[in-house]
């Protein structure tokens, strides 16, 4: 389906100028920024405090997560990016986190470049794609997931959290 939905979105960019996108995707996150989660905003604080570098890896477009990431003070993140030439779309996708190895590729190359070891570091996932990286993490921590992953986390022992505990699971987890 992440496949299938990006590259329609991609079609769908087609021709459109880089500079239009960029003026929606501002448009679009002064609505959307109202409808963060509240312990968002102190969960990259309490992040950034324990000296964790945060990186949002979403399937949405980059435009929009950039905008979100800007927002939170996060430094790193990465979004699903377009071909574009001449400063127009060309309807073709050039980076996929969605798809199926792409946030783990992006979170190795992450803590690669940082010195990190991913036995040591946190991931919040949410779906059936944040499997591979709950997967490879130490502290692996599965936010308000439906059936299929939630069963998954179980058969794992992967902490389950919602949006009530997550920061008391967090804090767990940097202290462990």
């Amino acid at each position: 389906m992440v496949a299938r939905s990006t590259a329609a979105y991609a079609a769908a960019l087609a021709g459109v100028e880089q500079a239009a996108l960029t003026a929606l995707a501002r448009e679009t996150w002064q609505t959307l920024r109202g409808e963060l989660f509240a312990f968002v905003r102190p969960l990259i604080a309490r992040l950034m405090e324990a000296g964790v570098a945060p990186y949002i890896v979403s399937s949405s477009p980059h435009e929009i997560v950039a905008l979100l990431a800007a927002e939170l003070g996060v430094e790193d993140c990465d979004g699903s990016r377009f071909t574009a030439r001449g400063g127009r779309y060309t309807g073709d996708c050039h980076s996929m986190p969605g798809a199926v190895g792409g946030k783990l590729t992006l979170l190795r190359q992450f803590a690669a470049a940082r010195g990190a070891s991913l036995s040591r570091s946190l991931a919040l996932g949410n779906g059936p794609g944040d499997i591979e990286v709950l997967a490879a993490v130490g502290r692996p921590l599965v936010f308000e997931a439906g059936p299929p992953l939630s069963a998954i986390a179980r058969t794992n022992n992967w902490p389950q959290v919602n949006r009530i505990n997550v920061l008391d699971h967090v804090a767990l987890a940097l202290d462990a």
